[in-house]
């Protein structure tokens, strides 16, 4: 398992360790799981209050990557991940916090509507909760670095 979940929050996910689940059965298959982050990127995009943060980026490498990284972390982890770290992934993106809570707003809203059982989207969602004070710190730094050059 290549998770560099763990190198990159200073509070890590821990609703389970090792679950006896797994996230791509629960969610129905890879094909469903796909097409539940597929909607979720097709929102994110189309969205007016966080699109724009997504202009210049690849839609389909972000489902790819997003596909391979909750399967690492979540539910029996049994995906592998070896993309960017959240840090690098982040670091250029001025994200306020308004903006990480609309982001976590449309996945709920996605998980609920997709009929992602109750524990997945409860971990789902702890998970994404735990990335939003590292998220919106890189953000801070970045927001810091634009008004710098003001």
């Amino acid at each position: 398992m290549t998770s560099s979940f763990a190198l990159c929050t200073a509070t890590p996910y821990n609703s389970q360790s090792l679950a006896d689940w797994n996230l791509i059965e629960e969610c129905g298959g890879e094909a469903a799981l796909r097409e539940l982050l597929r909607d979720f990127y097709d929102r994110i995009f189309d969205d007016v209050i966080i699109g724009f943060l997504f202009a210049n980026s690849d839609k389909e490498a972000l489902i790819d990557s997003q596909f391979h990284y909750v399967t690492s972390v979540l539910g029996d982890r049994s995906g592998e991940y070896g993309g960017p770290t959240i840090r690098a992934a982040h670091k250029e993106l001025p994200i306020l916090p308004g903006q990480f809570d609309r982001r976590h707003m449309l996945l709920k809203l996605v998980l609920l509507e997709y009929g992602v059982p109750d524990h997945v989207t409860q971990a789902w969602l702890e998970l994404d909760t735990s990335l939003r004070e590292f998220v919106v710190n890189m953000g801070a730094t970045k927001r810091d670095e634009l008004g710098a050059k003001d």
